[in-house]
């Protein structure tokens, strides 16, 4: 595997990597809703949510696996 040793110090948690990637994604694509989320296959926890103009949900929310595309 390789060593991700170095890129551990960009970030002080998934939740602060996840805020900036949507950060930086919401100003190249002009959608309303963008989040980064884990899965099981059957729920889906969201860890950072942007949304444009239309609030679908918040961080922390855990959605059906299939709800959440």
């Amino acid at each position: 595997m390789e060593n991700l040793q170095p890129f551990q110090s960009f970030f002080k948690s998934i939740k602060e990597a996840a805020d900036h990637i949507l950060a930086v994604i919401s100003q190249q694509i002009d959608v309303n809703t963008f989040c980064v989320a884990s899965n099981d296959r059957n729920t889906s926890l969201i860890f950072s949510a942007f949304h444009r103009e239309h609030h679908l949900f918040d961080p922390g929310t855990s959605l059906e696996f299939m709800d959440a595309y």
